[in-house]
């Protein structure tokens, strides 16, 4: 994790100065865990559960166009780098299961999903700030509108939690789940 650190440092892509964060030029904060999954529950009360996942698709896209204007990196590489950095950032560890370029498909796992252990049990998937943030930057990589749903979360009781990230007309929208997340 410190080697990520060290390359965006290097690069001067992460800076500390007078209480602000930047990542790649945009500034980032630390926020507890728990608080932002009281905001997700609140969200949840009155449906707008996916105000998160959609803001986290316009950050998403905004945060790899700006990676990949600064190291204009291959595909793989901006993957690899994006997964470093959520992992940095303290919401799970990010690893790509399975990349099919040619059908506009990845599998991404997050294991020790730091929202799917503070958000408690639950009947439905819950890490939508992830999702949205997969959907936006494989938008960027694809250069087409794509979106992801979590197929299989921790706070369901399912081993990992698991999303798959294609364009959204590849998605069954009869299933519950994909319909519930892409609502």
């Amino acid at each position: 994790m410190f080697n990520i650190v060290t390359q965006l440092m290097l690069h001067k892509q992460l800076s500390f100065d007078k209480g602000r964060i930047q990542i790649f030029g945009r500034y980032s904060s630390l926020l507890p865990s728990d608080s932002f999954v009281s905001m997700q529950k609140e969200l949840e009360k009155i449906n707008k559960q996916n105000i998160i996942y959609y803001s986290g698709k316009d950050a998403g896209k905004s945060w790899f166009i700006e990676m990949n204007k600064q190291f204009k990196l291959k595909q793989h590489e901006v993957i690899k780098w994006g997964s470093d950095i959520v992992t940095l950032a303290g919401w799970g560890e990010a690893v790509v299961k399975k990349e099919d370029a040619p059908n506009k498909t990845v599998i991404f796992n997050l294991n020790n999903s730091i929202v799917s252990k503070f958000y408690g049990k639950s009947k439905f998937p819950v890490d939508h700030l992830f999702r949205g943030l997969l959907a936006g930057a494989m938008c960027v990589i694809f250069k087409e509108d794509m979106e992801a749903v979590e197929m299989y979360c921790v706070a369901k009781g399912d081993k990992n939690c698991e999303f798959i990230v294609k364009p959204k007309n590849k998605f069954d929208l009869s299933n519950s789940i994909t319909k519930m997340q892409l609502k």
